[in-house]
This record gives C-alpha cells, structure tokens and sequence, in this order.
C-alpha cells in the first residue's frame, strides 16, 4: 500500500529522522511510536502530503483512499449527523445509521443529531471530526491523537471499533494500553531511525532496550579487549620475533567496527516534594451539591474523606461533572449545599486547564517560574531542565509554547511547591508513552495523597486504590482498585453506550424525503424567528409611538395626533399579521412533524 524510499526530515541541525526505508501494506494497523519531538506528527503530514520530506519518496497507489483526523475542520452542514454523513463513501449515501452509530460511540446522544456542530463544545467538536474519519471505509486512516478528548467508555468503544476496522491505518497515541490493544504492527522512531516489527508497542520498546543494553555491553568489553591490544602492540613492536603478531594485531583493529557510546537521550524527569501531614483526613465532603442551573443538577449530596496516601482516581464519561467535582474540591467552585471541612494543615497542589490557561502569555518560562513565593533561579533551572526546557529554551515566551509545553510549565509549578495533596485533572494529555510512565512513577513515589482524572486506563491500574465512579446519573465511591472495578463487572452502561450496528436498508427516495422534511422543518425555524424578532421591533415602536400619541391628546397637538394614529393602526395591522403567519407556520411545523 505504501512505500517509503529513503525517507530524511531536517529541522535546522536537527535531524528527525535520516534514510528511512519501510512499506506498511494493505490490512495492517499500524502504531507509531517516538518520544515528543521525535517526528512522529511530521511523519503523519508526510503521509497527508503537507509536509516535504528533505530527502527520499513516498510511494502510493493512487487508487489507495486516505482519510486523516483533520485538526481544523470549517463546519458547512447545519446539524452534526448531516456533517458526518458528508463523509460517507459514494456508494452509501443513504446509510444515515452507520453515522449515527458511530456518533453515539464517540458519546453523542439520539437528541444531539439535530444540533449545530458550532453548539459544541472544543472537545466534542474534536469527537465530530473523528466521527468524519471514521464512517469514510478509507483504505487507509492517519489517525493522530485520536483518544485526546475521549472518556474512558468513549476510548473502549473506539477500540472495539478499531479492532474491527477492515483497512489500514497509522495511529498515534500517547495511550500504550489502547494502542496494544489495537494494532497489528509498530513502527517505532528512535535515534533518528525507524524500525517496523509486527506485534504492539511494548514488544518494540523492550527489544530497542535489549538492543542498546547489547549495544553498551559490546563496546564496554571492546574497549577493554582494544587497551589490552594497544599493550601488547606498544610492548613487543619493537621484537623482531613478534612483529607478524604485532601486525596482525593492527590490522585487526582497523578493521574492527567500532561501537560508539550512545548519547544519553532526554527524558522528563518528575519529582513532587511533600509537606508532612499528621491527621486523619485532610479534607471531607458531606452531601456538596452543586448545578449551573435548576435543570442542570451535576452533583448531588456527595459524600467523600480524603485520607492520608490516598490515590483516588475520579473515572467516567465525560460531560458527567468530574472536572466539577475536582473544582469544588479546590474550592474554585463555591459549593451551593452540603459541607467541605479542609484540614488546617493541607498543601494542596491543584493541576488542570485553569493552571494551563492562567499562564501570563507574556512571560518567559523562566519569569513565570521564578515568580512562585520562595523560589530560587538555580532550583527554578534545575527543575526546567528536568522537563526538556534546557539551556536558552528557558526563555521563551509562554505564548510561543506549544499546548504540551505549556502543561509541563504547569507541572513545573507543582514540582517547585511542597504539598500534601495534589489534585489533577487528565496530566497526561500531551506527553509521550516514556513521560506518561515517568509521571505515573513519580505520583507513585509522591509520600502524599493525589487525587485525579484520567482516561487511561494504564495509569488508574497502577496508581488507584480508591475510585470514585461517575455512572448512570449516579457518584459511587468504591473502596478497591481499578482491576478488582473491572473484575466485578466494570463498566454497567458500556453495552448502553455502545449501540448495536441495525443494518437497516434505506431507498434513495425515502432518503431524499427524510433529507427534503428536514430541509423544510428548518426554513420555518428560521421563519419563526425572523418573525419573532420582528414582533419585538414592532411592539417596541407601537409602545413609543402610544407614549408621543398619550402626549399629544394631552397638549392638543392635532398634527401629531393625526400622524401617530395613524402609525399605531399600521403598526396593529403589522403585529397582528405577523402573530397569524406564525400560528400558519407552527400549524406547518406540526403537520410536518407528524408525517402528514
């Protein structure tokens, strides 16, 4: 399906990747894997075309269809299930339920099909587009970060999905356990270099180690077999006796292939100092109720003590109140019933998009560090250098970082504070497989308690002990991990929220009619409001023009009394016309409606 010839990429004097070679063929789901900044999203634009490579060639047939997840997508159809279905394939125009399928999968409900894309929110709009990409039958997808966005039911369906999947495709995650799960094949960028092998990430990442503790163990026992020929060159090169020796000796060592020490490659580093806590809880919640409106009930008389070293991870499907419960546990909400009781003694650390979007754009990463109370420049530089930002990268603007940098920088402050408790909201959203595994060793050492949301169901096994899970309108708090959750049964709504595929067979004119009825329900919304607005207009004036009438019979002033009579008699007409041509259209509407 695709062959790469001799692939380079150069950024400046840093070499992404430098003659690569390797064919990805029909059927094969394929992973790629690299360290942030290793090249992977620039291999993906490659593939799309909208990058040039430096070097080498892309060969694909052009009869391969090729559907890529688009970052930026311009909305043009009025309702979400018309914007996906513009992607169906020719030939299965009519299958509106496939688009639907897929939408409820990725967590849309049946009454969100009729709204305007523009009504959601950035994180659903990324789910639309996915959507997109998803019901196209491609040959071939380039799917770049698509679990960004999605709930952990959301992420499970998407595998099923995958799974299933009957072409190819090039995936890249930050999430280890999705990607296991789904691909057949892993191409891994290392050291500037891309190596394929069948089977899933982990196997790659545990061969390249195996290779490069080799790799180290042969040069170590080189350079020392090589000191010990150099002695014995140095001794005997003058004895005529052994200069056949000698000889063969330096002859050896030219041809010897030399091995190289490998540089150290960066990796982040995370270390969360503590603040000692005696007590038995530093913080309970009884029976906190908040909404953002009386319709909107999002927690309801929840109950919750924090303890000492605990790991608490808050899981369930987004839109649910998570981030909410986390922010009135922060007291960045103001709880409207119930009670929260903070220790005196609490250090709370509290990471999420408020930290990432409170950043002042017009600092450096330098200035914005050193800001924090009791904070030294050598300690701000060491903890920088520990999460990338080395040498002049330290003084870069913060309007100038990328989403993933500037989250390190909100990490950053965590790391140059003491607490007791830290309170994170999806921190591993933007780092590599190595970071996220560092991150989550890092909180595992942390000798205080951490409390968080995630949808990787990697990092909830290995730090959780407690869970609090938001599900089927209800808040449960579970005294177990993530593994004995699953074992008991998991997840009760996943068959819910999975719907099955009805294949259901449309004929182009039931299609054309439904599409038409949709079409005319929507000319007369937009009637109805256009004569709403007019009726506003219209009382508005008749109310003015009855204040000058009102005056003028009081001053006898017959002018204005003839001329704004007779304006409140064609503003009467005009609101009364206007009322029955709106009961005309909502009779239409109804009709419509109910199929008649």
């Amino acid at each position: 399906m695709i062959r790469i010839k001799h692939l380079s990429k150069f950024y400046g004097d840093h070499d992404l990747f430098e003659d690569v070679s390797l064919t990805i063929g029909s059927k094969e789901k394929v992973g790629l894997i690299g360290r942030n900044g290793s090249g992977k999203s620039t291999f993906i634009k490659i593939l799309q075309g909208f990058e040039t490579p430096d070097h080498g060639e892309v060969e694909m047939s052009k009869s391969v269809r090729v559907q890529s997840l688009e970052q930026h997508l311009d909305f043009t159809e009025p309702t979400i299930l018309e914007q996906v279905c513009k992607s169906l394939p020719l030939d299965a125009y009519n299958q509106e339920w496939r688009a639907e399928s897929i939408l409820m999968g990725l967590g849309f409900i049946k009454t969100d099909m009729q709204r305007a894309p523009d009504e959601f929110s950035s994180g659903m709009q990324v789910r639309l587009r996915l959507a997109q990409a998803l019901v196209s039958d491609a040959d071939l997808l380039l799917l770049d970060e698509p679990t960004n966005y999605l709930d952990i039911l959301s992420l499970r369906w998407l595998e099923s999905f995958l799974q299933d999947w009957k072409g190819s495709f090039i995936l890249v995650t930050h999430d280890q356990t999705f990607m296991q799960k789904v691909v057949t094949h892993v191409v891994g960028i290392h050291r500037g270099k891309m190596r394929k092998m069948e089977g899933g990430p982990t196997k790659l990442m545990h061969q390249l180690l195996r290779e490069e503790d080799v790799h180290e163990k042969t040069r170590v026992k080189q350079e020392k077999k090589d000191a010990k020929t150099k002695v014995f060159i140095r001794e005997f090169r003058a004895g005529a006796r052994s200069a056949g020796l000698v000889q063969s000796r330096i002859k050896s060592l030219a041809k010897q292939k030399i091995h190289k020490k490998l540089e150290k490659l960066p990796e982040i580093r995370f270390h969360f100092k503590s603040d000692e806590f005696q007590g038995s809880e530093l913080l309970r919640a009884t029976n906190i109720s908040y909404s953002y409106d009386e319709n909107h009930q999002i927690i309801s008389k929840f109950s919750l003590a924090v303890r000492p070293k605990d790991r608490i991870a808050i899981i369930g499907p987004n839109g649910k109140g998570k981030t909410t419960l986390l922010k009135l546990l922060v007291r960045d909400l103001e709880i409207q019933t119930g009670k929260l009781k903070t220790h005196e003694n609490i250090r709370l650390g509290y990471f999420g998009p408020s930290q990432i979007a409170d950043l002042n754009p017009q600092n450096s990463i330098l200035t914005e560090l050193i800001a924090l109370p009791n904070t030294k420049e050598q300690l701000v530089r060491s903890v920088c250098g520990s999460l990338l930002f080395t040498g002049s990268n330290v003084k870069k603007k913060i309007s100038s970082l990328s989403g993933g940098e500037r989250s390190r920088v909100a990490l950053a402050k965590l790391m140059l504070s003491k607490n007791n408790i830290l309170i994170l909201d999806e921190p591993t959203n933007h780092l590599d497989m190595e970071s996220c595994q560092a991150l989550t060793e890092a909180l595992n050492d942390f000798p205080g308690t951490v409390v968080f949301v995630s949808h990787d169901e990697k990092i909830i096994s290995e730090l959780a002990t407690r869970l609090v899970v938001f599900e089927q309108g209800h808040i449960t708090v579970m005294e177990e991990t993530y593994e004995r959750f699953l074992a008991k049964g998991g997840w009760m709504e996943e068959e819910t929220f999975r719907p099955k595929k009805i294949k259901k067979s449309v004929n182009k004119e039931e299609y054309l009619e439904r599409k038409e009825k949709t079409r005319k329900l929507r000319t007369i919304k937009k009637a109805q409001q256009k004569l709403e607005k007019q009726i506003t207009k219209l009382e508005a004036e008749q109310e003015v023009n009855a204040n000058i009438l009102n005056t003028a019979y009081i001053e006898k002033d017959q002018r204005n009394i003839f001329d704004y009579g007779e304006k409140a008699k064609i503003a009467a007409h005009a609101i009364e016309d206007a009322y029955t041509e709106l009961e005309r259209l909502a009779k239409k509407e109804e009709d419509l409606s109910s199929g008649h």
